[in-house]
């Protein structure tokens, strides 16, 4: 009779808002009185729960505001809103003297022992570790629904408990054994099981490198807390009083022990630091459980909210240890939406979670990698990525709810719509610079036009083939004409991917092209996932203030073999034979003759190291994703030149490094070049800085100096970038609301050129001799419709010879955090 009842009440629904503010509350609990039964909202606000014969009032409870009792006086209706009012804690408690005040007693006895309780102290553990990953595009409208890309696909779309629409776009779960030393430091990380069902790209890239697997992503122990490339503050940081109000909210005995309740909220808006509670015991005053929201997304571009859950377990009864994390990220769609707007517009939710058990600490034997020398290594079992659904059931650490277990069969059914192929592919395109279309892909795109005052038009029509032929071998090729030469030029290479653990790759190619004056593989080392040295594509054609005829004619065979000894050390062997033409308008010239060309022979090998990188491969591709380490080029290379039926030898050392450090909340960038010559080269073989005759602002590349002012034979180029990340600009009245961010720059360049190199080609009338550094600095902001940044740029202490700019304004375009 009870269940007769009970099916023929109807579902509540409702949302749940922040009364001062209107924005829905995600993660709120909601139970019937006095029982255990209930629901959370979704992460935008919305929750069902169904009625029960026996209870009459819900409680509604979460993070940071005050719970409310909701009675439940007429059954017949479903709807029922919800405001919750935000906590404002009493904080004349913790405005006392260093040694008062029970909370700060407290908080004082947990950062003490924060380095003692952080997992990560251990000199040796081990833990099973199981993942899962979502994603999904909430609020899908009507329009998106009823369009032709849809029309005769509406099962794809579930139905959220708000009634609204949602597309699922990806599903995975990886169950790992993780296994860490640190005397002396190796990490492996063995996977037992692993699937994917993802939309396109989603499904066919996979992180690899530094393995997720051996990133726990959160640790409150640290100061800071790296997600998204910000950088957001742990409410237990050593300095958590300069960012946090703390308030006890409760303590209550769990096994003969006291566990404390603290609640804690920014004291200032704008900063990336959250709102929430942490619980902490009094035996070793280590974190138990600690849950907290963004508290401000408005000064991070695209988040609309975040919400981080942390869970730890002791190790026999002493050691604290993680047992799990999760993630829930909410993200616009649309670049300019504002995170005021309340409008339930299109947006990307991404939820991560992180459970493990099976942990030991301090045993095992030492750890054993496959290369001795490495660092970390990722294994995968022979059949992780065959596990059938029995073996799921029975080793997920966490049950799947309906929901989940019905997005594997959806997701495959969106990637076959043709509507979902095309996005895809332009994705991909604005990833790797060519457009999909099955067996070969076509690009790059940025190069298929330009123009210059040497060529005029130049137009280029080039593909390769993609993994659907080979994920191990790879053509490539192009042709292009240039409308004023009347010439044809092109390209064309193969590279081979060997089968072996490591990366192992052989390339032959060829090219014939127009190149700017200074542009050479040595971009590549700072700009490690282009496609291309050069810099003169359409993008720059549409930003340029000035005619480009700083270019000539350069023939180039190439082959090369890299090798990666593991993960974080490889090497690459080169050899080539190059042919620079005299330029039309900067002719080589020796004796006050013309010299048609020059041509060079080389063998180079380059060393790079790394650590703990993420990046991910793609058959026959690598794309480089972060490292928090250093990432170094050091290159050896040495060979002869050819001129007027002359040779001689020469030699060059180089090295590059480039890191991105983050300093609090703010981010610091810097990379440094340097190099030198040794023997005798012509000017175009030497290092020529690269300068920018465009209204573009070049990360690595000089803003006030034109392309051709300097040569060198002994260089130092040194980039520097400081994002501030709205430091000063949220304390400005006028400015806080804006949402800019500050950047700062700095720029410096050495060298020197000896005569020598005349011999073979005379320098160009325009090349300037360097007395003094060359030193530009900049200053701007960011975050421009989310999407642009525009800097002032002064050139100091080195006045141009040829009318270089000594001061200008630029701007990037940038997609980003």
């Amino acid at each position: 009779m009870h269940g007769a009842v009970f099916a023929q009440q109807p579902a509540i629904t409702g949302t749940v808002t922040d009364a001062q503010t209107g924005l829905p509350v995600p993660n709120v609990n909601i139970l019937f009185k006095s029982t255990t039964i209930g629901t959370v909202t979704d992460s935008t606000g919305n929750y069902t729960i169904n009625r029960r014969s026996n209870a009459d009032t819900l409680i509604f409870s979460a993070v940071g505001f005050y719970p409310v009792e909701k009675i439940l006086r007429d059954p017949g209706s479903g709807s029922l809103p919800v405001k919750l009012k935000p906590e404002t804690f009493d904080i004349k408690e913790i405005e006392v003297a260093p040694d008062e005040g029970p909370v700060r007693r407290l908080l004082q006895k947990v950062t003490a022992n924060r380095d003692k309780n952080n997992p990560d102290r251990h000199r040796k553990y081990s833990y099973r570790k199981y993942s899962r990953w979502e994603y999904q595009i909430n609020h899908v409208s009507e329009n998106i629904i009823n369009s032709r890309a849809f029309r005769n696909n509406q099962h794809v779309f579930q139905t959220d408990s708000d009634s609204s629409r949602y597309l699922p776009l990806y599903f995975a779960e990886q169950l790992v054994f993780n296994e860490v030393q640190k005397d002396p430091p190796r990490q492996r990380s063995t996977v037992i099981a692993d699937k994917t069902n993802g939309v396109g790209i989603l499904d066919e890239l996979q992180i690899s490198g530094y393995t997720s697997a051996l990133d726990m992503e959160v640790n409150y122990y640290n100061n800071f807390i790296n997600l998204f490339t910000q950088n957001f503050v742990s409410p237990v940081a050593d300095n958590g009083w300069f960012y946090y109000k703390y308030f006890l909210a409760d303590s209550t005995v769990v096994d003969g022990h006291k566990q404390y309740r603290v609640n804690f909220q920014p004291r200032r808006s704008g900063e990336n630091t959250f709102k929430g509670y942490f619980i902490t015991e009094d035996r070793f005053y280590s974190i138990v459980e600690i849950d907290g929201d963004l508290s401000s997304t408005s000064k991070i571009n695209f988040l609309k909210s975040l919400r981080l859950k942390s869970e730890y377990s002791f190790v026999h009864d002493s050691l604290p240890f993680y047992k799990r994390n999760q993630i829930d990220a909410l993200f616009y769609v649309n670049p300019f939406q504002s995170n005021g707007n309340q409008k339930k517009s299109l947006s990307v939710f991404f939820r991560q979670t992180a459970t493990i058990d099976q942990v030991s600490i301090g045993k095992g034997p030492v750890i054993e990698l496959s290369t001795p020398k490495a660092k970390y290594e990722t294994i995968y079992l022979p059949d992780a990525r065959g596990k059938d659904p029995k073996f799921w059931e029975q080793n997920r650490m966490e049950e799947l709810n309906k929901k989940q277990r019905e997005i594997e069969l959806i997701i495959d059914s969106i990637s076959r719509i043709r509507a979902v192929q095309l996005t895809n592919n332009l994705a991909r395109m604005t990833m790797t610079g060519y457009y999909d279309i099955g067996k070969f892909e076509l690009g790059p795109y940025y190069s298929f036009f330009n123009t210059n005052k040497v060529e005029d038009r130049h137009y280029f029509f080039g593909g390769r083939t993609s993994t659907e032929i080979s994920e191990n071998m790879m053509l490539w090729g192009g042709l292009g004409y240039a409308t004023r030469t009347k010439k044809i030029d092109g390209m064309a290479g193969l590279g081979y991917k060997f089968r072996t653990p490591f990366r192992s790759v052989l390339e032959v190619s060829y090219d014939d092209k127009m190149v700017r004056h200074g542009e050479n593989e040595k971009i590549l080392y700072l700009y490690e996932n282009s496609t291309t040295a050069t810099e003169n594509n359409l993008v720059s054609q549409l930003l340029k203030h000035d005619e480009l005829d700083e270019i000539f004619r350069e023939q180039r065979y190439r082959a090369s073999y890299e090798h990666e000894w593991y993960p974080g050390l490889q090497n690459t062997l080169t050899t080539g034979y190059t042919r620079h033409y005299s330029p039309e308008f900067y002719p080589f010239l020796r004796n006050d003759e013309f010299a048609g060309s020059v041509s060079a022979f080389e063998v180079s090998l380059d060393t790079r190291l790394s650590a703990q990188e993420k990046f991910v491969d793609e058959g026959f591709l690598r794309i480089y994703m972060e490292t928090p380490y250093p990432i170094v080029h050091f290159t050896v290379a040495g060979g002869m030149v050819f001129y007027s039926g002359q040779s001689s030898w020469y030699g060059r050392l180089a090295t590059t490094i480039k890191q991105e450090v983050f300093l609090g909340q703010s981010r610091f960038n810097y990379a440094v070049e340097s190099g030198i010559f040794l023997g005798r080269l012509p000017y175009t073989m030497l290092d020529i800085p690269r300068g920018n005759e465009t209204l573009g602002y070049y990360t690595y590349d000089f803003n006030m100096l034109n392309y051709l002012e300097f040569v060198h034979d002994k260089y130092l180029h040194i980039y520097l970038e400081h994002h501030l990340n709205g430091f000063f600009f949220r304390r400005m009245p006028l400015l806080k609301k804006t949402d800019f961010r500050e950047v700062f720059s700095a720029k410096m360049m050495m060298g020197s050129l000896s005569d020598k190199h005349q011999k073979i080609v005379a320098f160009p009338s325009v090349i300037s001799r360097m007395d003094n550094p060359y030193i530009e600095v900049g200053a701007g902001v960011e975050n421009i419709f989310k999407m642009f940044r525009v800097e002032a740029i002064w050139r100091l202490n080195s006045k141009s010879v040829i009318g270089a700019p000594m001061f200008g304004i630029r701007a990037k375009f940038e997609l980003a955090l």
